[in-house]
């Protein structure tokens, strides 16, 4: 945890104007430093979590070692009334070996419940941290939309300029229109040309056909 809280330090440390000046890509720096911060902070609230469960385990212990260990003294009273010296002692003893650990534990418990604290204090820090690298992104994101509609409306009016070359160079037979799909009813309009036009060509042929003879029936008469 103490790791991670002092590179939590380090980010909130930064000055997000500073970078912001000296980075090439702006957005992109404030978009990793934010998912920095994102991991950072996920990593605080699972190490605040564990030490939190530790804390409480150390806390139960204490207490249990605490209870136990006055339990002795009215054990050692026994032995003493049994005339067991040896056994009284050695209770004592017990007793007080079982209060440091309970001390122990306390002490430890403290230590955790600080640096739970610690974290918290970091994790509010970060999370007001991404809160205002979030806000800048959204500056940044404006500020390029500003400049966009100008070099949109060049583009739009190159684009409109090939577009009128183009239909030019269509209507000069320089280039090949995209053929489209015809409609069913200039598909209908077409196939009733090619059959009007083959009527108009057998037509032809069967007056060409009863004309030979009459021009044949001339030749003779001369």
């Amino acid at each position: 945890m103490i790791t991670i809280a002092i590179r939590a330090r380090e980010i909130v440390s930064s000055n997000v104007d500073s970078l912001v000046s000296k980075a090439g890509e702006p957005r992109k720096m404030l978009r990793l430093l934010q998912s920095e911060i994102e991991e950072t902070l996920i990593a605080l609230h699972g190490d605040a979590a564990r030490a939190k469960r530790q804390r409480e385990r150390l806390s139960d212990t204490a207490d249990r070692l605490a209870a136990g260990a006055e339990e002795w003294t009215g054990k050692a009273k026994i032995a003493i009334d049994h005339g067991r010296e040896d056994l009284a002692r050695a209770a004592l003893l017990t007793r007080e070996a079982e209060r440091a650990t309970a001390a122990d534990a306390v002490a430890s418990a403290a230590a955790l419940g600080d640096q739970i604290a610690e974290a918290t204090a970091v994790i509010a820090d970060l999370e007001a941290k991404r809160t205002a690298i979030t806000a800048r992104i959204a500056e940044l994101v404006k500020a390029e939309a500003a400049t966009q509609p100008a070099a949109a409306a060049a583009d739009t009016h190159v684009d409109r300029r090939i577009d009128r070359i183009e239909a030019l160079e269509r209507r000069a037979g320089f280039v090949d229109a995209p053929g489209e799909a015809p409609s069913p009813a200039s598909l209908d309009d077409e196939i009733a040309g090619l059959q009007q036009a083959s009527a108009i060509e057998a037509e032809l042929a069967a007056l060409k056909a009863t004309a030979a003879p009459a021009k044949k029936a001339a030749g003779k008469k001369r």
